[in-house]
Protein backbone atom coordinates (compact mmCIF):
# COMPACT_ATOMS: atom_id res chain seq x y z
CA UNK A 1 0.00 0.00 0.00
CA UNK A 2 2.89 2.54 0.57
CA UNK A 3 3.98 2.31 -2.93
CA UNK A 4 0.33 4.00 -3.65
CA UNK A 5 1.15 7.22 -1.40
CA UNK A 6 3.08 9.00 -2.83
CA UNK A 7 1.85 8.97 -7.09
CA UNK A 8 -1.67 8.88 -5.74
CA UNK A 9 -0.91 12.30 -3.65
CA UNK A 10 1.12 13.68 -6.48
CA UNK A 11 -2.08 12.95 -8.67
CA UNK A 12 -3.55 15.40 -6.69
CA UNK A 13 -1.10 18.25 -6.75
CA UNK A 14 -1.27 17.69 -10.46
CA UNK A 15 -4.95 18.29 -11.46
CA UNK A 16 -5.13 21.13 -8.65
CA UNK A 17 -2.44 22.94 -10.87
CA UNK A 18 -3.93 21.54 -14.10
CA UNK A 19 -6.57 23.07 -13.17
CA UNK A 20 -5.02 26.76 -11.81
CA UNK A 21 -3.50 26.85 -15.13
CA UNK A 22 -6.93 26.46 -16.64
CA UNK A 23 -8.33 29.15 -14.57
CA UNK A 24 -10.86 26.71 -13.36
CA UNK A 25 -13.12 28.49 -10.97
CA UNK A 26 -11.66 28.16 -7.43
CA UNK A 27 -14.72 26.46 -5.97
CA UNK A 28 -14.34 23.36 -8.26
CA UNK A 29 -10.81 22.93 -7.78
CA UNK A 30 -10.70 20.57 -4.65
CA UNK A 31 -13.37 18.58 -6.05
CA UNK A 32 -11.89 18.22 -9.68
CA UNK A 33 -8.54 17.41 -7.58
CA UNK A 34 -9.80 14.99 -5.42
CA UNK A 35 -11.44 13.41 -8.38
CA UNK A 36 -8.30 12.81 -10.12
CA UNK A 37 -6.85 11.21 -6.95
CA UNK A 38 -9.65 8.56 -6.86
CA UNK A 39 -9.51 8.26 -10.41
CA UNK A 40 -5.93 7.20 -10.53
CA UNK A 41 -5.77 5.40 -7.12
CA UNK A 42 -8.97 2.71 -8.67
CA UNK A 43 -6.82 2.60 -11.83
CA UNK A 44 -3.35 1.88 -9.87
CA UNK A 45 -5.20 -0.54 -7.89
CA UNK A 46 -7.12 -2.64 -10.85
CA UNK A 47 -4.01 -2.51 -13.27
CA UNK A 48 -1.99 -4.41 -10.70
CA UNK A 49 -5.03 -6.42 -9.24
CA UNK A 50 -6.20 -7.42 -12.87
CA UNK A 51 -3.01 -6.31 -15.27
CA UNK A 52 -5.30 -4.87 -17.72
CA UNK A 53 -4.61 -1.46 -19.03
CA UNK A 54 -8.04 -0.86 -20.83
CA UNK A 55 -10.49 -2.15 -17.47
CA UNK A 56 -8.17 -0.09 -15.29
CA UNK A 57 -8.34 2.78 -17.32
CA UNK A 58 -12.28 2.69 -17.96
CA UNK A 59 -12.91 1.97 -14.38
CA UNK A 60 -10.59 4.63 -13.41
CA UNK A 61 -12.47 7.32 -15.55
CA UNK A 62 -15.67 5.93 -14.40
CA UNK A 63 -14.19 6.69 -10.67
CA UNK A 64 -13.50 9.84 -11.59
CA UNK A 65 -16.44 11.26 -14.25
CA UNK A 66 -19.76 10.16 -12.13
CA UNK A 67 -18.68 12.07 -9.01
CA UNK A 68 -17.62 14.98 -11.01
CA UNK A 69 -21.17 14.95 -12.54
CA UNK A 70 -22.68 14.35 -9.23
CA UNK A 71 -20.31 17.09 -7.93
CA UNK A 72 -21.39 19.57 -10.65
CA UNK A 73 -24.75 20.02 -9.96
CA UNK A 74 -23.68 20.54 -5.95
CA UNK A 75 -21.39 23.18 -6.79
CA UNK A 76 -23.36 24.47 -9.87
CA UNK A 77 -20.38 24.79 -12.23
CA UNK A 78 -20.53 22.97 -15.39
CA UNK A 79 -19.57 19.34 -15.23
CA UNK A 80 -16.72 19.22 -18.17
CA UNK A 81 -14.62 21.80 -16.25
CA UNK A 82 -14.50 19.30 -13.20
CA UNK A 83 -14.30 16.28 -15.66
CA UNK A 84 -11.65 17.62 -17.97
CA UNK A 85 -9.33 17.96 -14.90
CA UNK A 86 -10.13 15.32 -13.01
CA UNK A 87 -8.88 12.88 -15.91
CA UNK A 88 -6.02 14.39 -16.64
CA UNK A 89 -3.68 12.06 -14.53
CA UNK A 90 -5.02 9.28 -16.57
CA UNK A 91 -4.64 10.60 -20.00
CA UNK A 92 -2.44 8.09 -22.17
CA UNK A 93 0.77 10.99 -22.90
CA UNK A 94 3.60 8.36 -22.05
CA UNK A 95 2.13 5.46 -24.62
CA UNK A 96 1.69 8.17 -27.19
CA UNK A 97 5.00 9.63 -26.86
CA UNK A 98 6.53 6.31 -26.97
CA UNK A 99 4.39 5.97 -30.28
CA UNK A 100 5.57 8.32 -31.63
CA UNK A 101 9.25 8.13 -30.95
CA UNK A 102 9.17 4.34 -32.95
CA UNK A 103 8.05 5.62 -35.60
CA UNK A 104 10.42 8.64 -35.19
CA UNK A 105 13.03 5.65 -35.06
CA UNK A 106 11.67 3.96 -38.18
CA UNK A 107 10.84 1.06 -35.99
CA UNK A 108 6.96 0.95 -37.24
CA UNK A 109 5.94 -1.99 -36.15
CA UNK A 110 6.19 -1.12 -32.94
CA UNK A 111 4.91 2.26 -33.83
CA UNK A 112 1.76 0.80 -35.02
CA UNK A 113 1.56 -1.26 -32.62
CA UNK A 114 1.74 1.48 -29.34
CA UNK A 115 -0.29 3.93 -31.46
CA UNK A 116 -3.37 0.65 -31.59
CA UNK A 117 -2.93 0.77 -27.68
CA UNK A 118 -2.50 4.09 -27.17
CA UNK A 119 -6.17 4.32 -29.37
CA UNK A 120 -7.81 1.52 -27.82
CA UNK A 121 -6.56 3.11 -24.33
CA UNK A 122 -8.26 6.44 -25.06
CA UNK A 123 -11.31 4.49 -26.55
CA UNK A 124 -11.82 3.13 -22.68
CA UNK A 125 -12.45 6.41 -21.39
CA UNK A 126 -13.73 8.24 -23.60
CA UNK A 127 -16.50 5.27 -23.08
CA UNK A 128 -16.41 5.75 -19.15
CA UNK A 129 -16.88 9.72 -19.99
CA UNK A 130 -19.62 9.17 -22.12
CA UNK A 131 -21.04 6.68 -19.33
CA UNK A 132 -20.63 9.43 -16.94
CA UNK A 133 -22.31 12.29 -19.02
CA UNK A 134 -25.09 10.11 -19.65
CA UNK A 135 -26.00 9.55 -15.78
CA UNK A 136 -25.60 12.38 -14.84
CA UNK A 137 -28.07 13.70 -17.82
CA UNK A 138 -30.47 10.85 -16.91
CA UNK A 139 -30.11 10.43 -12.81
CA UNK A 140 -28.76 13.27 -11.29
CA UNK A 141 -30.52 15.83 -13.50
CA UNK A 142 -34.17 14.56 -12.31
CA UNK A 143 -32.92 14.08 -8.70
CA UNK A 144 -31.54 17.57 -8.14
CA UNK A 145 -34.81 18.86 -9.67
CA UNK A 146 -37.00 16.88 -7.61
CA UNK A 147 -34.67 18.15 -4.88
CA UNK A 148 -34.86 21.49 -5.98
CA UNK A 149 -39.35 21.49 -5.90
CA UNK A 150 -39.07 20.40 -2.79
CA UNK A 151 -36.39 22.79 -1.04
CA UNK A 152 -38.61 25.70 -2.57
CA UNK A 153 -41.58 24.01 -1.35
CA UNK A 154 -40.60 24.64 1.93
Amino acid sequence: MEKYIFPVVATFFASLFYGLSLAAPKRSLIAASFLGFLGFFVYSILYEYTGSEYSAAFFGTLAACIPAEFFARTIKTPATVIVFISIIPLVPGLMLYQAMLFFAQNQLLEGASMLIRTLIYACCMAIAVTISTMTGKYLFNPLFKKLNRKTKES
